[in-house]
């Protein structure tokens, strides 16, 4: 949905809508507007710039290698970003105001120990200019001391580098000297001679306003950089840039080593750490193998070990053999033990055999074949003995039997021969002894030296780690200072700059813009004044013509009137304004027509919100039209009575140089002519404004109010109404006419009064209601008319169809 304020907006935009054919006419109209202007802006320019000063221009060309010059790095690539960043920076410090400052100070020290003028450093006006405003003061500061040693003349180029080509008469080492001087006083306070001379504007030559406008770019994608000056003189020119030069050259040489040299320094002062650590565990572990005894660790410690294992196996293996020859040596003393059985079997052999006897002897008195007693007791007795006797015997025969083991060995071997195998078996039983008690205290000593290794393992590990970290942080911090050391040499390549168009001294001064200016004030001027009159025309809110009016008002028009000018030009104005209000009049009748009603005799009320709308004149030339056509006409005009036109001033001559046609109105115009002198007595009467005309219900109510006789009954009756706002109008007489005519001027804006003045009278019927726009620029009539009757040339009505975009359309036939 539109907001009103953006609705009312576009409806001026589209009120205001221009054709180009009108953009012509409005060009033309103030075409002398549009030529005088612009030649007096050109001609005030023109003596303005009468005494040009002029300016002289030089430029030099660095060459940086920045983009495609050699390094020492041989894995460089180009990288875009950076060469761009590496020129940034580059044109930054020649910027710099501190690069400023110096050529500032050195170019002034330059003048300042010059004994005369010399055009290849300063014209002779500038120069006496110079001295004028240099103060007496100063010249304690200029350096006049030519005993200088050799020493200090070299200390000095050393140190500043610059290779400015001074005059003869200017020594050197007096020179630097003097710029450093002059460089303490600047920097002492801020109300010295040379501080003031570098910071305010005022100055054209040292001011670092001045030389700010000192232009270094790049050219193209290339490693060269342009320094260009423009001065006011061509030796002051070419000696900034020269010593702008130098200063470049040596403050981007300085600052590339300076960061470079730092780091350099950095990795130098963390190497010497990292060999002081890399001393320190190397120390810590000579000092650890010194306390241990420790020539090679791991040989040492391998060597150890392998012996250990060879003793352990041998230890196994004598304290195995040991057993074995224990054991065998017990077994033979088992052996050997077996002479003391046999003679205790012997005995006990002896003993049963004695015993066997006494039974024997017993049983021999007791056998019955011996005569002895057979009592069943002896015989029990007897079988006893006999079984004791069995009993022994078999007793005595398993000794025997023993002692025949005894005897022999398990293989068959006689025990005699088994004496000498223990002994030699008791003999290497002991020397076995002997062994393993000395490797036993082989072991404990090996124990010892493992208790001492074992610890020591670790710490070796440990400091040789600490080394080993040492070693690696000491060769990376190595391996940084030579890339730095690397990364020195290639910015002290890169910063080499070198001059390879030195400043060339300008003969001729630039050309002046005074051409440029003085067409750049015409066409400014024209702009200027073009602009002015779209303007005006744009924000031009008069009602202006039907079409405009008509948009603003809201109302259907019955036509228009131009303005009655004393010099229409080429343009036939009867013509023109009579089929003007022959159209009104037409269109009126063809309002009644198609606004049947009852009544016979049709009731125009003619209006205007304001006064001198023009509304007598042309409701009397209606009336005229409309009698000369056969109508009865009855015209009613309230009490004002018509002021006789009188003449205006003289034309203006601005106007007239300007070209503008005579805007006064012509009164001896026929159309203009008072309405009694082209209407009957009987058809126009002047009425009065009273109350009987506000209770007026209709014309005829009028009439004998006004005891006006009629011998005719008129077709039609103009009733002239006084101004809206300054009068009321009858409400009846109103509501009750055939149609309202509006009368408005072009030349005035339709105010928010004249809308409410007219609401009220909208609300009866606002569908009878047109306005005429009064007074139009003649122009505005082709917009009813089409061409206007004129004198005009083929070339002029050709050039009119192609701005009216009409390239292929005829007016005939």
């Amino acid at each position: 949905m539109k907001t009103p304020l953006v609705s009312h907006s576009i409806k001026l935009i589209q009120i205001r809508r221009m054709k180009i054919i009108e953009l012509i006419r409005l060009i033309l109209k103030n075409l002398a507007l549009l030529i005088l202007v612009p030649f007096l802006l050109a001609l005030l320019v023109l003596i303005l710039t009468s005494k040009p000063n002029f300016e002289y221009s030089s430029e030099t060309m660095l060459y940086t290698g920045l983009a495609t010059g050699s390094s020492i790095e041989m894995d460089k690539t180009f990288n875009y970003f950076a060469t761009n960043i590496a020129f940034d920076n580059l044109i930054n410090i020649i910027n710099s105001r501190e690069t400023q400052e110096e050529v500032a100070i050195r170019l002034l020290t330059l003048h300042l120990m010059l004994p005369e003028a010399n055009p290849k450093y300063i014209s002779k006006k500038l120069y006496d200019e110079f001295k004028l405003k240099i103060p007496t003061n100063l010249s304690e500061y200029i350096a006049t001391d030519h005993n200088s040693t050799l020493s200090q003349e070299i200390s000095l180029q050393t140190n500043e580098s610059i290779n400015l080509t001074l005059p003869p008469e200017i020594n050197r080492v007096n020179y630097e000297k003097t710029v450093q001087n002059l460089t303490n006083l600047m920097k002492s306070s801020n109300d010295n001679f040379v501080y003031e001379i570098l910071n305010y504007d005022d100055d054209d030559h040292y001011s670092l306003k001045a030389l700010s406008s000192i232009k270094a770019q790049r050219i193209n994608s290339s490693d060269l950089i342009k320094l260009s000056y423009t001065v006011n003189d061509p030796g002051i020119c070419q000696q900034t840039l020269a010593i702008y030069n130098d200063v470049c050259i040596k403050n981007y040489k300085n600052i590339k080593e300076n960061r470079s040299d730092a780091v350099v320094k950095y990795f130098e002062e963390q190497l010497a750490h990292a060999r002081t650590a890399l001393k320190q565990a190397e120390d810590k572990l000579l000092e650890f193998n010194k306390s241990y005894k420790i020539i090679n660790y791991y040989e040492q410690s391998k060597a150890v070990a392998v012996v250990k294992e060879d003793m352990e196996v041998d230890y196994n293996n004598k304290k195995a053999q040991l057993a074995g020859t224990q054991a065998a040596t017990k077994r033979l003393e088992e052996k050997l033990q077996v002479r003391q059985q046999i003679q205790l079997e012997n005995n006990e052999i002896l003993d049963k055999k004695r015993e066997l006897g006494d039974i024997n002897y017993q049983i021999a008195l007791l056998d019955p074949q011996t005569g002895a007693s057979t009592d069943e007791e002896t015989l029990l007795l007897l079988n006893k003995l006999k079984q004791k006797q069995e009993a022994l015997n078999n007793e005595i025969k398993e000794s025997v039997n023993q002692i025949y083991k005894y005897e022999n060995s398990i293989d068959g071997v006689p025990i005699n021969k088994v004496l000498p195998d223990w002994m030699n078996n008791v003999v290497e039983a002991e020397n076995l002894k002997a062994k393993i008690r000395v490797m036993d205290q082989q072991n404990k000593k090996f124990e010892e030296q493992y208790a001492t290794y074992a610890p020591a393992g670790a710490n070796i590990k440990r400091i040789e780690r600490e080394i080993s970290v040492s070693e690696q942080g000491y060769l990376e911090i190595l391996h940084g200072l030579n890339l730095a050391k690397l990364k020195l040499q290639d910015n002290e390549l890169s910063a080499n700059l070198k001059t390879i168009d030195p400043p060339y001294y300008p003969l001729s001064p630039n050309p002046t813009k005074r051409a440029i200016l003085i067409i750049a004030a015409a066409f400014l001027g024209g702009i200027l004044i073009l602009a002015t009159i779209l303007v005006m025309e744009f924000f031009d809110e008069t009602l202006k013509n039907t079409k405009k009016a008509s948009k603003i008002l809201g109302l259907p028009t019955l036509g228009m009137m131009p303005k009655l000018i004393l010099d229409p030009g080429n343009i036939q104005l009867p013509y023109v304004q009579k089929r003007l209000i022959e159209i009104i009049t037409q269109n009126i009748l063809q309002f009644f027509s198609t606004h049947a009603s009852e009544e016979k005799v049709k009731t125009i009320a003619v209006f205007s919100t304001q006064k001198k709308e023009g509304k007598t004149v042309l409701a009397g030339n209606i009336a005229k039209t409309l009698k000369s056509e056969g109508k009865k006409i009855l015209f009613l005009n309230f009490s004002g009575k018509q002021e006789p036109l009188k003449q205006q001033g003289k034309f203006s001559f601005i106007n007239k140089i300007l070209g503008y046609s005579d805007p006064r109105v012509d009164i001896n115009n026929p159309f203009l002519a008072d309405v009694s002198s082209y209407l009957a007595p009987s058809e126009f009467h002047t009425i009065p404004i009273d109350e009987k005309f506000y209770q007026a219900k209709s014309y005829i109510d009028i009439i004998e109010q006004n005891n006006i006789k009629l011998d005719f009954t008129p077709d039609y009756v103009i009733i002239e109404l006084p101004a809206l706002i300054y009068n009321n109008y009858p409400s009846e007489l109103m509501s009750r006419t055939g149609l309202d005519i509006l009368i408005c001027r072009a030349n005035r804006v339709w105010t928010e009064a004249d809308q409410t003045a007219l609401s009220n009278l909208l609300e009866t019927d606002e569908s009878k209601i047109n306005f005429i726009v009064n007074g139009t620029n003649i122009n505005e009539a082709e917009s009813i008319l089409g061409d206007l009757p004129k004198k005009r040339s083929n070339f002029r009505k050709k050039i009119k169809a192609i701005f009216k975009f009409q390239f292929f359309n005829k007016n005939e036939i």
